[in-house]
């Protein structure tokens, strides 16, 4: 057997409070937390090794980790997706969202017309007013199999709006866990040159897909290197997002150089704690991943299953990829706010649908990235709180 596996683990939830998680005290302790998009699993045993060997050395000085940390996002992008970047067109950032503000700056004018598609990742919501950009929406559109994006709609879209300059693409998607094709990535790819866009695919979530589902990067897609710009990280994968390591991959040197007219002050680099544990965690990982996927999808047919048998009224589509669960409490009429109205009465808190934007009224975001006694507990809760509306 080897240990740290996810499976493994037995999550402490006052050792959880006791280390100052945002996730685990925020609320009381009489409130089990599903709303940050952060699993309770802690990291392989190498990294918390490697980590702990630094603090003993007092390695807190400056640093050049940058390198080894690329070369090897590198190997494990070849290992896990059969995705081989040119690590010259890897820069190392500090997180996702900065490498999506940093490119809508640098490859748009202000003024010049964005893409944004609802229900997404709340904070892209200000991308519009903080960058003095024109957002255009292309929403996810529902039908009874899910959610999912309208590539004839994004068609008939560019052909109106002929100013528009970037879309952003959350990949797999956040918060509904819907993931794109190969088919529609090509489309999709095939449109932005034709039209000249530019893409932010955010794939922060990429390693987290489940069975019957593939992750293709938006990168291997024919042409994307000549408009394609994507963010990612290891932060959701290890749950590491407190040590700040990410990197923003460039399909060629334009958009490479596009970028660098950043000035490279504001934008900084990932700290040596988050370049060490990137490094170690994508060298030594690839067990433990597979194994937290199992988990993860385990999780997630049992929250599925549950919710079918004991709260149909809860309606739920199955997230092809990540650790969250889009929950649409409409039926019960929870008001402006569902996630109050929910933690009110069920002592479980998650993340409120309504600021995702448009799709998202009636909705909560709910983590299920944690323990099968703790997913039962929170369940438990929603069929004591939701069985007499």
């Amino acid at each position: 057997m080897v240990t740290g596996l996810p499976s493994e683990q037995i999550i402490d939830r006052e050792a959880r409070r006791r280390s100052s998680l945002h996730k685990w005290t925020k609320y009381s302790p009489n409130v089990l937390p599903a709303f940050v998009a952060e699993h309770d699993f802690a990291p392989p045993k190498a990294v918390t090794k490697r980590l702990t060997e630094l603090i003993e050395l007092s390695a807190y000085g400056y640093h050049d980790s940058q390198k080894e940390m690329i070369d090897s996002f590198c190997r494990w992008t070849y290992r896990r997706h059969n995705w081989s970047p040119n690590p010259d067109l890897v820069r190392p950032i500090t997180n996702c969202v900065q490498g999506v503000w940093a490119s809508v700056m640098a490859c748009t004018q202000p003024g010049q017309k964005i893409i944004l598609s609802d229900p997404v990742y709340y904070p892209f919501q200000e991308l519009g007013s903080s960058t003095a950009r024109e957002v255009i929406k292309w929403n996810l559109h529902r039908d009874a199999q899910g959610w999912h994006y309208d590539l004839d709609a994004l068609k008939q879209l560019l052909e109106t709006e002929p100013s528009i300059g970037l879309i952003v693409l959350c990949h797999p998607q956040n918060p509904t866990g819907y993931s794109l094709t190969t088919a529609q990535l090509k489309q999709l790819v095939d449109l932005s040159l034709e039209h000249n866009l530019t893409v932010i695919s955010d794939e922060i979530h990429y390693d987290l897909v489940h069975p019957g589902n593939v992750h293709i990067p938006t990168l291997t897609i024919p042409g994307a290197s000549d408009c394609t710009i994507t963010v990612t990280s290891g932060v959701k994968t290890f749950a590491t997002g407190g040590l700040r390591c990410a990197v923003a991959v460039f399909g060629n040197e334009i958009l490479r150089d596009q970028f660098a007219t950043i000035p490279e002050h504001l934008l900084t680099v990932p700290n040596r704690i988050g370049c060490e544990a990137s490094t170690v965690a994508w060298d030594t990982g690839d067990a433990w991943v597979t194994d937290l996927r199992e988990v993860l999808n385990i999780n997630r047919c049992h929250l599925l299953q549950r919710l079918e048998d004991e709260i149909p009224g809860i309606r739920i589509h199955p997230p092809d990829a990540t650790f969250l669960a889009w929950l649409d409490l409409s039926a019960f009429s929870p008001g402006e706010k569902p996630s109050s109205w929910l933690r009110e009465r069920t002592g479980v808190a998650c993340e409120d649908g309504p600021k995702y934007g448009l799709g998202g009224k009636g909705h909560v975001r709910f983590n299920f990235g944690t323990s099968m006694t703790i997913l039962d507990e929170m369940i438990d809760r929603l069929v004591l709180g939701l069985q007499n509306i």
